[in-house]
């Protein structure tokens, strides 16, 4: 009995066999890097997620801070570019102040991190981080309740109200287990920067 003879529920058995065939066999086409790009993050996929590659400082080293831009405001902007960290309550060139943040559960404290990325570069963007005086760790937020590893922005994101028209914004916090010196990976498609800084928690 052929398929289109056989009776409507077996036809419709044997046309998902079918399918279910042509499928597999897709699949087992697609090359390891196909599938690795199917399946990976966007940051993997983006080809951005290469090695970290921070200072580690010796016992009794000053922490290196990144120069830093002044915006409006006296706003400092720490970093070389094309893209800056900012910082938030008038802290000073280099400063994250966690002072006044009360730790989550785990403890986090956090800290509002914006990014202004020069308009000229329009790419996604990972950003990563790690302690460098001793061991510690960082974690990231973009919404409440996140402790997210890294960031991740695909191209083109704009997300505030940046210090003036040569930017756009990137919104983010950074969470901290403890004071000490830190520093930031910013990896770009055509660059990857270092930015030091120092989290304060004690009153400035």
């Amino acid at each position: 009995m052929s398929v289109e003879s056989a009776p409507p529920q077996i036809r419709r058995r044997s046309r998902g066999r079918a399918i279910g065939v042509v499928f597999f066999c897709a699949l087992a086409l697609c090359t390891t890097a196909d599938a690795q790009t199917l399946f990976a993050g966007p940051a993997v996929a983006s080809g951005l997620h290469g090695p970290l590659h921070l200072p580690k400082l010796r016992p009794g080293e000053r922490c290196p801070i990144s120069p830093a831009l002044v915006g409006s405001n006296n706003q400092f902007l720490n970093g070389r570019g094309p893209v800056y960290l900012l910082g938030i309550a008038h802290a000073p060139r280099g400063l994250i102040d966690i002072a006044q943040s009360g730790s989550d559960n785990l403890g986090w404290r956090g800290q509002k991190t914006p990014w202004a990325v020069e308009r000229r570069y329009e790419g996604p963007l990972l950003v990563r981080a790690q302690r460098i005086d001793k061991k510690g760790s960082v974690r990231f937020a973009r919404a409440y309740g996140e402790r997210l590893k890294e960031l991740f922005w695909p191209a083109g994101v704009d997300q505030g109200d940046p210090p003036d028209a040569r930017f756009r914004l990137l919104s983010s916090e950074s969470l901290f287990r403890a004071a000490g010196c830190y520093a930031y990976q910013v990896d770009g498609l055509t660059f990857s920067r270092i930015i030091v800084v120092r989290v304060s928690a004690s009153a400035r």
